[in-house]
């Protein structure tokens, strides 16, 4: 490129960033981290989330609760330009969801005000690009928010129809709160806590609002979401690509074959997904756990019935949201339950009583759960509308606790029958339970806890049952997850011999997903299959659940994509490619025109030696090359000490850098291209001259 194409640019980028470098800078995009076919006939703008959980930011936590921010990029999907008028009502709007899957349940956990977008770059990359101007997303063209931009959202969700997008401007609600956690993605400390999570797996959700879709109909795919691997609080990493056009539910039934899901839209509104467990709980019982989840239905959930069975039993009720913050006007109260011979139903406030109750609104899911003494079948829930309207009254087809009731006494006995009083040791209480039930024997409804043979009668036979397990010891178990992602319940002291992870007592293997192994890449391009928690206390970088070394390239360079990914290297040379990387590195305009260092992969080095670094991609690579090189290893924190465009006499445009160093140091070198079509191969060449 000429230096006189290069001034042109320049003055175009500068136009077009100009309103994007007062705030936070926005980054690039990625092309090969989503799961979705863009190749469909679309009428109209359709924005979608094309990447989720595109890098992540930690602000610290207050009173228990941590404050984190996730970037995004956006997609064109459509056939004409997007509204993204920055300042006004005619702009999108990015929420961003957390959700947890453990012991077998599906939940939210956390969410966030919204970002109130401006200025589409349109950038390259999830289509032909027919880029337009700062106001507008071009067709096929992609624009990216970092995690820094989408941080301390300023938009509460209670004044935001997301079926039509409507929203005032200003918001006329400030958000408010400590620093670290006010508009942010908050998440509850001890739901990221792994010794209180073991075995959980965690999923990052985002979801454009997007003013002019409504009249087209193209506003219920702009949900996606990522797993995310959490090394505990204020911890995130990337497992996978981006599930496009997906909301995070939809995670549930893709890990868990036995869940049943079910797509019900609300005419003239919204989109909502109902998601569905019945676990056999083996004594006589089945769990039944639902998730609720509104996509974008101004109306929302006031209500949700299930039927029971006739002569069934229920225990165990429970009922989980997600908290809503900031200042928002939601009140947070919790639904309450109430049982029939016929049905169990929650509810939240009536609107005609309080506007702002507890609904399922938007961009939210809860859980509803219940011990039912009846099989499942398929059935239907009711769902009940809170706003105003017609049909207030909605049944989805789903699996409900209708089915035969249960006889206990069919039912087979637990692994240690003769600890009747459950204290682990059989001994003189279960003796006693023997006795004071001596001849009770079940109808139906129920089985003596004294019957140990399994006769449904408390008899002889489980008096000597009794006495000759007498003094023996019967500790509790529960699922143990083995490093081959399988399962089995046992001991603790079993599991932890078989160097499995224990989950807890009682638990049981049918209520656990497990982490499953992937491929470990570590920075000499060894891999060995291993869990991801394994591989990240190894220093390797995990590829995936159900990746595995015999298909794994390590020598790719794309797996330091990330600065949190980044490859330790000393002094010598580095063969890359950049041609899959991402653009996830801050601007910085007083390194060249336009100040972004596009398609960047990264490198982290500690100078053995004081003297002059030098970094080099000189007549190295076959592209237009930039480098940058900041101080410290943080990659929230660092500080950019150097960067070069073009080195001197340096042919194709590659770089050349010379720094001072301090031994001991640590440095980050970031290796990108001048513009975002500049991606391609080379070596990185590290020195010292002393």
């Amino acid at each position: 490129m000429s230096f006189n194409q290069r001034i042109v640019l320049a003055c175009l980028v500068c136009l077009t960033y100009s309103t994007v470098v007062t705030s936070a800078p926005k980054i690039g995009f990625e092309l090969s981290n989503t799961t979705a076919d863009t190749t469909r006939g679309v009428v109209g703008p359709d924005v979608v989330c094309w990447i989720a959980a595109d890098g992540h930011a930690f602000y610290g936590s207050a009173d228990g609760i941590g404050g984190y921010a996730t970037g995004t990029t956006s997609c064109n999907y459509g056939d004409s330009p997007a509204a993204w008028y920055g300042g006004t009502t005619e702009t999108p709007l990015i929420a961003q969801n957390a959700y947890r899957l453990h012991q077998g349940r599906f939940e939210q956990i956390g969410m966030s005000w919204l970002k109130h977008s401006f200025c589409a770059l349109s950038q390259g990359g999830c289509g032909e690009c027919q880029d337009t101007d700062c106001d507008t997303l071009g067709i096929g063209c992609a624009d990216t928010y970092g995690a820094g931009l989408n941080a301390n959202g300023t938009g509460p969700r209670s004044v935001v129809n997301a079926s039509t997008g409507d929203y005032p401007y200003p918001f006329g609600l400030n958000n408010s709160g400590p620093a670290a956690t006010r508009g942010n993605l908050q998440i509850r400390d001890v739901d990221m806590e792994p010794a209180l999570n073991q075995g959980a797996r965690y999923f990052i959700e985002a979801q454009y609002v997007c003013t002019d879709e409504a009249e087209w109909g193209t506003q219920f795919n702009n949900c996606s979401w990522r797993e995310v691997l959490v090394g505990g609080v204020g911890s995130m990493t990337n497992l996978g690509s981006t599930n496009v056009e997906q909301a995070a539910i939809k995670a549930w039934a893709q890990i868990d074959p036995d869940v049943a899901e079910t797509e019900h839209m609300i005419a003239n509104d919204g989109l909502i997904i109902l998601s569905a467990k019945a676990t056999d709980l083996g004594n006589g019982y089945h769990r039944y756990q639902y998730a609720c989840y509104n996509q974008n239905s101004d109306r929302s959930i006031g209500r949700f019935l299930v039927p029971l069975p006739e002569g069934g039993s229920v225990q165990n009720i429970g009922f989980h949201d997600v908290d809503y913050h900031s200042g928002e006007v939601i009140d947070g109260t919790d639904w309450s339950a109430h049982v029939t011979d016929s049905y169990i139903e929650w509810s939240t406030d009536a609107y005609e009583q309080n506007e702002f109750a507890n609904a399922i609104r938007w961009g939210s899911m809860y859980n509803f759960q219940m011990d039912v003494s009846a099989q499942p079948m398929d059935g239907s829930v009711k769902l009940g509308l809170f706003k105003p309207g017609s049909n207030p009254d909605h049944y989805l087809a789903t699996t409900v606790p209708s089915g035969a009731v249960i006889d206990p006494c069919d039912l087979p006995l637990g692994t240690c029958p003769t600890d009747i009083d459950g204290d682990s040791i059989i001994g003189v209480n279960d003796l006693l339970a023997v006795i004071s039930q001596w001849n009770d024997c079940g109808d139906g409804t129920f089985r003596p806890s004294a019957d140990v043979d399994g006769d449904c009668c408390v008899t002889v036979n489980d008096l000597l049952m009794v006495i000759s397990d007498w003094g023996q010891s019967c500790g509790p178990t529960g699922a143990c997850c083995l490093s081959d992602g399988s399962c089995v319940e046992a001991s603790i002291s079993d599991c932890n011999n078989d160097d499995g992870m224990y989950i807890g007592d009682d638990t049981m293997c049918i209520d656990v997903t497990c982490l499953q192994p992937g491929a470990c890449c570590f920075n000499d391009n060894a891999c060995e299959n291993m869990l991801a928690t394994t591989c990240g206390s190894l220093g390797g970088v995990y590829r995936g659940p159900g990746t595995n070394c015999k298909t794994e390239d390590c020598t790719q360079s794309e797996y330091n994509d990330d600065c949190v990914d980044s490859w330790l290297i000393t002094n010598g040379q580095y063969d890359f490619q950049t041609l899959t990387a991402t653009t996830d590195g801050q601007i910085h305009e007083e390194c060249k025109y336009g100040g972004q260092t596009y398609n960047d992969i990264w490198f982290r080095y500690t100078a053995t030696s004081t003297g002059l670094l030098i970094v080099s991609t000189c007549d190295l690579a076959d592209y237009d090359t930039d480098l940058v090189l900041y101080e410290g290893w943080d990659c929230y924190e660092f500080e950019m000490i150097n960067c070069n465009d073009d080195g001197p006499n340096c042919g194709g445009y590659t770089s050349y850098m010379e720094t001072p160093i301090t031994a001991g140091t640590q440095y980050m070198i970031r290796v990108g291209g001048w513009e975002s079509a500049d991606a391609g191969s080379g070596t990185l060449s590290v020195g010292t001259n002393n």
